[in-house]
């Protein structure tokens, strides 16, 4: 049998350029955290069923750190230009599985995973892959993705037990299902596009993930957080929508041969044309990136549209404002840069991230108030402002869409500004007047920052999980 494999891919914080993202014109400055969605892959042995095998390829998907949580799928290679062509299976098995001893899965779809299956197995149909064997793919999530809860338990190998449901799990903002997809989509191509070694194509998996994610939204997104899983940290303006819009339906006739030309960028009519410029993102080793979830929450899909209706209905006023605030953005990148050349410690740089930060911060306040959408409320303000007075904290900003999920913050890499943060955090309470939300608790992430996107894991510290 063939050796299992294991890769994993970051999370995300939008630190800046939440909502400019969206356009072509504007950056977003995207960073990379230590926090990782794993996937491992092995050989899966199912003895053959009315003399089904070589017709039928089965493909499980557990996810062991929650309860229920196993998809069986069947992958049909016949009916490749079909909607059956990945099934899952959400009865009982009764035919003879060799590695397990129950036969139940979960009957709940995960349209992450499925359409990810889809489309990466159609794109390795179409790329010429003429056989696929039987996988077992196990996801872990290292324990910063979600809320701890009551049920949340240690387990081993350094992933959390969170003993609920996946559907239970309070996420934590970091860019759980475009890691998930991401590294998702790596392990198949390792796993069946023998030919590429150690090596991993990055803007192959770049475009396919993409594309799966976002057929998996409902909706061609920014693609921000699939770049960040990707590649890591960055500076990222986004696609052309029209590129993975013409891809179409997977049911729909030549859609495997037209995923194939746009993921390998064939198409002559509609290049890629994102940019991701890895190397102009670096935040000093003096400087640490903490990430705070705060028990409260915002819905992003409705503050986006509330944002774009405004700047539609104000385009001079609202471009104006995006574009001071691309400036602080293009400032920020420039000063941190420019700490990060520097040996030892240099407080006038940390000033200068500091007034920077806090000149997007009331640039995002001014967008807020004109638009009457939430993306610094006033309990996040009063949460940030009180983190920022800790001598040795330089700022913060309310990350991505911002709204009450969380907050980011850079403070001197020194162990007792950690402590004095953890402290203020671990008593801190706020009800904002007028709309009764409150901050019931803020805790401190375990989530650094980090620089690597997309990469090969040790395949044995999985060994007890899958």
């Amino acid at each position: 049998m063939r050796s299992p494999l294991a890769l994993s891919a970051p999370g995300k914080v939008l630190f800046t350029g939440g909502f400019l993202v969206l356009d072509r014109k504007h950056t977003g400055l995207v960073l990379g955290l230590d926090a990782r969605i794993h996937v491992h892959i092995e050989e899966w042995e199912r003895e053959a069923v009315n003399g089904e095998q070589s017709h039928i390829t089965s493909i499980l998907v557990q996810s062991p750190q929650f309860q229920d949580a196993k998809w069986l799928y069947e992958m049909r290679e016949a009916a490749i230009e079909k909607s059956s062509f990945v099934q899952q299976i959400k009865e009982n098995v009764r035919s003879l599985l060799t590695d397990l001893s129950q036969k139940s899965f979960t009957a709940s779809s995960n349209k992450f995973v499925e359409t990810t299956l889809r489309y990466v197995l159609s794109y390795l149909k179409a790329r010429g892959v003429s056989s696929f064997t039987p996988s077992k793919l196990t996801i872990m999530a290292d324990e910063s993705y979600y809320s701890q809860s009551e049920t949340t338990q240690a387990g081993h190998d350094g992933f959390a037990n969170f003993g609920c449901k996946l559907s239970e799990a309070h996420k934590t903002g970091l860019g759980s299902s475009a890691a998930l997809v991401t590294s998702l989509t790596a392990a198949l191509i390792a796993w069946y596009m023998h030919d590429i070694g150690q090596h991993l194509p990055q803007h192959l998996i770049h475009n396919l993930a993409q594309a799966a994610h976002c057929a998996a939204q409902g909706k061609v997104g920014s693609g921000f957080d699939v770049a960040a899983a990707v590649f890591g940290a960055c500076l990222y303006r986004r696609f052309t929508p029209a590129i993975l819009e013409a891809v179409g339906e997977p049911a729909s006739e030549g859609f495997a041969e037209r995923l194939h030309l746009c993921v390998d960028d064939l198409n002559v009519d509609q290049k890629w044309d994102v940019e991701i410029s890895s190397h102009a993102v670096q935040i000093p080793r003096q400087l640490l990136l903490l990430m705070c979830d705060v028990d409260c929450g915002s819905e992003t899909p409705g503050m986006v549209r509330n944002i774009l209706a405004w700047r539609k209905e104000n385009p001079v006023e609202a471009d104006l404002l995006w574009n001071a605030i691309q400036q602080g953005s293009n400032d920020l990148c420039q000063g941190l840069t420019r700490l990060a050349q520097l040996d030892g410690i240099e407080q006038d740089g940390f000033e200068e991230v500091a007034d920077t930060l806090s000149t997007i911060r009331s640039l995002v306040r001014e967008m807020s108030a004109k638009s009457h959408v939430p993306v610094e409320p006033e309990v996040i303000t009063e949460l940030l402002d009180s983190c920022t007075a800790i001598p040795g904290a330089v700022g913060g900003v309310a990350p991505g869409a911002g709204g009450y999920d969380a907050v980011a913050l850079l403070v001197q890499n020194d162990a007792r500004v950690v402590k004095e943060l953890e402290a203020r955090l671990d008593t801190w309470k706020a009800r904002e007047a007028g709309t009764g939300v409150s901050i019931g608790k803020v805790r401190l992430l375990k989530a650094r920052q980090a620089y690597e996107g997309v990469r090969y894991e040790d395949a044995t510290r999985y060994a007890n999980w899958s």
